[in-house]
This record gives structure tokens, C-alpha cells and sequence, in this order.
């Protein structure tokens, strides 16, 4: 449930009852993964509070918009952590068709009562929020499978310039610039045989976007400009939506 504090000023509680069940997992999967394996029960309980005051919620062009979110899970059930999350952007027109943009989120959560961050509760970086990189692209991985295992902290950053393509204003088609930055490290756990770097990752790339009447729509073409050798990497990413 949420309630308005002020007029951009929003406050959420949230309650989350869960059941994974890890189940068809192949002989050469991670260790890490197959110690998963099982039903697991997450009961957690959270709270966000969101200040935005974005001139358009779907395409917008100036504004400032803040998320930090934590969530406990712990009430009951089989997890226990402490999330930290936060997402932050601001949108500024240089012109009414040129418009500049910067983004950015961070996250950390760590085992409660000596509980171990369990996979499918920790951040994964890639895809939309990392461009260049593929989903679950970056941050600990066995080197022996090439398996993704999450992290507990992470960070992303973009910079982007839109543009119009010189097509008529109607068609709701301009195009973009920006460069991604971003990493996602630290797990339990996991003391032998797993890729765990810290460093940035860095991409850079071209996209076209179109304001269609079912939302924003775009295609990225990426290329992972600074990356680790356990990396995945991508070069085209279809997207719906906004990012956040």
C-alpha cells in the first residue's frame, strides 16, 4: 500500500510471501547452484520512499526523480537479509528536441543472523541496466560452468543524449547516445572457483527510440567498451518501457 506525503512525495509499505522451488537443475551446473536446489520460503517486509517530479512519467525530458527502498526478510521463512536499494535520475531539455540525461542506482544487502545471501535473492547486473552486457552479464560467476551467482552489492550509471532523426514530429521516432557504467560483486558462501571483481564495467552505444501509443520502444546497439574475461556481452538489445 502507498500513500502521498506531499504531491510528488510518495511512501510504500509492502509485505512479500514467496515460495522458490529449485528443481530440473543440470549435472553441470554450478555447486552453488545445485546447493540450492530445494524449497526455499521468503517472507519479507518492505518500505520505499519515491520523490518525482518528471514532467512525463513514460517520455520525460526534465525533471528529477529518487527511489530508496529496503526490504527485511526474516518474518518467518527460510531467508534472512537487509536490502538497501536506491534509484535516482534527472532529465534536462537543451532544447525542445535535445535532451540530456543522467541515471543512476546502487544497492547492498548482507545475511542476517548468520544466513547466507541465498542466489535467487541477491542483484544481478545486466541487460537493460548495463547495455553491452547480457542479462546476469557481469559480477560473480563459477569459472568452471560460466554460471551467474548474483552479488550482494552493485552499482549503475548512464549518461545519455536524445535527438531528433529529422523524421516528422508525429511518427515519435528520435535516436540517442549514451555510455553505461556499472558492476556488481561480494556473495557468501562461495570461497573457491568463483570470478568476484569489483571493477567497473563500462559501454557505449547508439539507440533508437519511439514513443509509440503502447509506451517507449527502443533498439540498442552496444559495445562493451571496459569488461572482465568472465563477462557476457551483447550488441543488440530490444527494450520496452522506461527504465525507471
Amino acid at each position: 500500500s502507498s500513500y502521498a506525503l506531499q504531491e510528488k512525495i510518495q511512501h510504500a509499505f509492502n509485505y512479500s510471501l514467496r515460495e522458490n522451488n529449485v528443481t530440473d537443475v543440470t549435472p553441470e551446473a554450478s555447486t552453488y547452484i545445485k546447493q540450492q536446489v530445494g524449497v526455499n520460503v521468503n517472507s519479507s517486509v518492505g518500505q520505499s520512499l519515491t520523490y518525482d517530479d518528471r514532467n512525463n512519467k513514460l517520455d520525460p525530458s526534465s525533471g528529477y526523480y529518487f527511489r530508496i527502498s529496503q526490504e527485511f526478510a526474516g518474518l518467518g521463512g527460510d531467508s534472512r537479509y537487509l536490502k538497501h536499494d536506491l534509484k535516482t535520475s534527472y532529465y534536462y531539455p537543451i532544447t525542445s528536441k535535445w535532451r540530456t540525461s543522467v541515471m543512476g542506482s546502487a544497492g547492498y544487502m548482507f545475511g542476517v543472523g548468520g544466513r547466507d545471501v541465498r542466489i535467487n535473492d541477491r542483484f544481478f547486473v545486466g541487460g537493460d541496466d548495463l547495455r553491452g552486457f547480457r542479462n546476469s552479464g557481469i559480477g560473480p560467476r563459477d569459472t568452471a560452468t560460466r554460471d551467474a551467482l548474483g552479488g550482494n552489492i552493485y552499482y549503475t550509471g548512464t549518461a545519455e543524449l536524445k535527438f531528433p532523426l529529422g523524421l516528422p514530429d508525429e511518427l515519435g521516432v528520435s535516436g540517442a547516445v549514451f555510455s553505461d557504467v556499472g558492476s556488481l560483486w561480494k556473495i557468501d558462501g562461495a570461497n573457491t572457483g568463483v570470478t568476484d571483481d569489483s571493477s567497473p564495467r563500462v559501454s557505449v552505444g547508439a539507440g533508437v527510440l519511439w514513443a509509440s501509443p503502447f509506451g517507449p520502444i527502443r533498439i540498442d546497439f552496444a559495445h562493451a567498451l571496459v569488461k572482465q574475461d568472465a563477462d557476457q556481452t551483447e550488441n543488440i538489445r530490444f527494450s520496452f518501457g522506461t527504465r525507471f
